[in-house]
């Protein structure tokens, strides 16, 4: 899926090519082995071997570092589903840890080889200098671990493109995902019961109309409850990010059957709430297949009742909301 960019130049794609980081043991390792292989005489080998471990600890450090964005410029939805995900105070704080070891690893090296130069012992040098860069690098392993923990979270935040925002909203259980399979591109797992959906899934929902070919972005958020924001769990936390920040409109469903676990009345109340957030709101009944009520576009995942029709009217209210 191609990457959406923000006015700031954002490119959310660098979230999902994040590098893989070593932990302190590897980190060593790596630099202890490159330097192994130094050759030369004693005094200028156990320099260069010094200068060896200093440059593969500092390039792994730094390309750790530079591939991170800046978190504090950022698209607000992006630094938000960030801080939900592995926590921006975290990841700083990770970053800073690396920034520290990579300076005292410099001072440490710096300060060994103006030793040999001045004339100590280079194995005893050697020898004590391997143990500070060690004991250095060793302090920030849960950092390392924590920074490759978090790359491989943040490959699962979603990256938009350009066209349009549909996001699907209402009570867990609902049909939401059986909708968005229905629409788009996206085949998420359903299961039934709640909160199957873990993650943000984004469909692509194409409609041709003449002769031209017309795409939407429709997004599978988590249930939102109802219940005030501070009480919601991270889940909850995601689909209000989604239509807070993302959508041109929401497609709020509505299971009538009542099967989700949820009264209508209570789904109504929920209605009520997305309302409150200013976006256009498209309301559908699911599940036609199982009820008589049509006061409202009714759709059924199981037959395809309803399927096309929503569809059009999807186009219809953007092409509306772009004009």
């Amino acid at each position: 899926m191609e990457s959406v960019k923000s006015d700031s130049g954002f490119d959310a794609e660098i979230l999902h090519k994040l590098p893989t980081v070593l932990t302190a043991d590897e980190l060593l390792d790596k630099a202890f082995r490159r330097a192994s292989r130094v050759s030369g005489r004693k005094r200028e080998k156990t320099i260069n071997k010094l200068a060896t471990v200093s440059n593969v600890i500092s390039s792994h450090l730094n390309s750790v570092m530079k591939a991170h964005p800046s978190y504090t410029s950022m698209p607000e939805f992006y630094r938000e589903l960030v801080d939900l995900t592995v926590g921006l105070g975290r990841l700083r704080k990770s970053l800073a840890a690396l920034k520290w070891a990579d300076s005292m690893v410099q001072r440490i090296v710096t300060k060994g080889i103006r030793q040999i130069k001045g004339g100590k012992n280079p194995e005893l040098v050697l020898k004590e200098t391997y143990g500070r860069v060690a004991s250095v690098i060793k302090q920030i392993d849960k950092d390392l671990r924590f920074l490759n923990e978090a790359k491989r979270a943040m490959r699962r935040i979603p990256v938009f493109r350009d066209e349009p925002v549909v996001v699907v909203a209402g009570y867990p259980n609902v049909g939401k995902s059986s909708l968005v399979a229905s629409l788009s591109s996206v085949k998420p797992e359903v299961a039934s019961y709640p909160f199957t959906t873990k993650e943000i899934y984004v469909g692509m929902v194409e409609f041709e109309e003449k002769g031209k070919n017309k795409k939407i972005q429709i997004v599978d958020t988590p249930g939102m409850l109802d219940r005030p924001i501070h009480k919601r769990n991270e889940i909850e936390k995601r689909a209000v990010l989604c239509v807070r920040h993302l959508a041109d409109c929401i497609l709020f469903v509505i299971d009538p059957t009542e099967s989700c676990g949820y009264s209508i009345d209570k789904q109504l109340s929920l209605l009520e709430e997305v309302k409150e957030l200013g976006k256009p709101v498209i309301e559908i009944y699911s599940k036609a297949d199982l009820h008589d009520m049509r006061d409202r576009l009714a759709v059924s995942c199981t037959t395809g009742e309803g399927v096309e029709e929503l569809r059009k009217i999807l186009f219809s209210e953007i092409e509306r909301l772009r004009s």
